[in-house]
């Protein structure tokens, strides 16, 4: 026992020295990643394990299929490194709409999902896929960006429907994701409650895009569109021609669900995919914990004086 003790002393201080050596240097800039060619050549980004004690599990890989706003506005390279370290797994995401990672899990190329379409994700519960319920867990605003000089004079209209039929009747440039991703969906009920289809008019632009990009051609455009809060505000500085003009509307919430893929699915059945049920649970669980809503309440607030994403009540 006193030998135990010894060798863990020592190698407590060897520890404390080359943390010394450091030289008490922190940085607080978000944590580095790796990029790699995943699924059907879309590139995913891991975020990189810091170096840890903490032994791999026996299946380390876990692999998260998610929307873009979450990676592309920086929250899980944020939040990520913190899960690898306490538990020795490794995630591996592969970001892209809702419509697409959720067919990711569909194919068994996915152990979870954080995505934020309502009605794709009942579907995908309801069609056996999943092994949790939809757990909603937090939620920030879309927001309607354009010009600042507002053609269609939407800045005070009181809803995002009022926004959209202002704009239609302005025939204003507007930019679509047209991607079937929670996003695209979200636009397509605002222009249903609106009694309203830009399909095929001059002035609706439908891109088939992710929404980095499709922000990027609305600047170049000086068009109006729908973006989450987060991955703007991300891009901001590269966006001069696009300001907010709408935001925190009632029917403008968006709301981000966790869901475990169902290993015995019946799509799986005599095949050889294989989902990492621990780690997804793993991840679940520490993605609903307090340590989790601690980072995700500060995530945003130095850089623009606002969180960019909030916690739903428990």
């Amino acid at each position: 026992m006193k030998k135990l003790f010894a060798l863990l002393l020592t190698l407590a201080i060897v520890c404390s020295f080359a943390a010394c050596a450091g030289g008490g240097k922190t940085d607080d800039a978000a944590p580095a990643t790796d990029e790699t060619t995943g699924i059907d050549g879309i590139t995913t980004t891991a975020a990189a394990t810091p170096d840890a004690a903490v032994p791999a599990p026996e299946n380390a890989v876990i692999r998260m299929a998610t929307t873009t706003s979450v990676n592309d506005s920086g929250l899980l390279p944020y939040l990520l490194p913190a899960f690898e370290a306490k538990t020795g797994y490794k995630v591996e995401v592969a970001s892209a709409g809702t419509g697409v990672a959720i067919g990711y899990a569909k194919s068994g190329d996915a152990d979870l999902l954080l995505v934020h379409s309502k009605k794709q994700e009942e579907a995908f519960i309801e069609e056996g896929y999943a092994s949790t319920e939809r757990l909603s867990f937090m939620y920030n605003y879309f927001v309607i960006v354009g010009p600042a000089d507002d053609p269609a004079g939407i800045k005070d209209l009181e809803s995002a429907a009022d926004c959209f039929a202002a704009i239609a009747n302005a025939e204003a440039g507007f930019a679509s994701r047209g991607d079937n991703s929670g996003t695209h969906n979200k636009e397509t009920g605002i222009w249903e409650a609106a009694g309203l289809d830009p399909t095929g008019e001059s002035w609706y632009s439908s891109l088939g895009s992710g929404m980095g990009d499709t922000l990027t051609k609305a600047n170049e455009m000086s068009a109006y569109t729908l973006t989450d809060k987060a991955t703007y505000l991300s891009m901001k500085d590269s966006l001069p021609n696009l300001t907010i003009l709408k935001e925190e509307a009632e029917d403008m919430k968006n709301t981000y669900s966790l869901l475990g893929v169902n290993p015995n699915a019946a799509a799986f059945a005599d095949t050889d995919v294989a989902i990492n049920t621990e780690g997804a649970n793993a991840l679940i669980e520490w993605l609903l914990s307090d340590e989790a809503a601690a980072l995700i309440a500060e995530y945003g607030v130095a850089e623009y004086g606002e969180p960019l994403f909030f916690l739903l009540d428990k």
